[in-house]
């Protein structure tokens, strides 16, 4: 699967390199400006992420139900990721949304692993990743 010119593996490796530099990176404007930019990202994708489990319902209950979760768990993790969304805005609270968002999708990657979804994986992984990122820059 390409995107664009780089695989899915390139661009985890991408990822990987930038996440390392800016974990090097000393506290100042640039880190301040990284740190934002992927806050917003990720909020902006867990809005998407969130919202979806209601607007396309029949669609995640259908998935939900054939991963094996209860009924309407998806609700359940689109309520969670709506709130880790919104408060991964807010610099005070942004460092536990990120890392509630990234559990959620190391369950997700471990979900798609289980029923052998490989192509999801990735991509999950790589979003878990900078979660866990944002939890390290905002952590102080």
């Amino acid at each position: 699967m390409l995107i664009g010119t780089f695989s899915i593996y390139q661009s985890a490796a991408f990822t990987f390199k930038i996440t390392q530099n800016l974990i090097k990176m000393k506290k100042g404007k640039a880190r301040t400006i990284v740190t934002w930019v992927l806050q917003v990202l990720l909020g902006l994708e867990f809005i998407i992420a969130g919202q979806a489990k209601f607007t396309r319902s029949d669609v995640w209950a259908r998935e939900f139900n054939q991963w094996g979760f209860p009924d309407n768990f998806y609700l359940i993790i689109g309520v969670l990721e709506l709130i880790g969304a919104v408060l991964i805005f807010i610099p005070k609270f942004a460092s536990k949304a990120a890392a509630g968002l990234g559990i959620i999708m190391l369950g997700a990657a471990i979900t798609h692993a289980i029923h052998g979804e490989t192509d999801r994986i990735v991509v999950t992984l790589i979003i878990a990743g900078l979660c866990g990122l944002v939890f390290y820059l905002r952590k102080d």
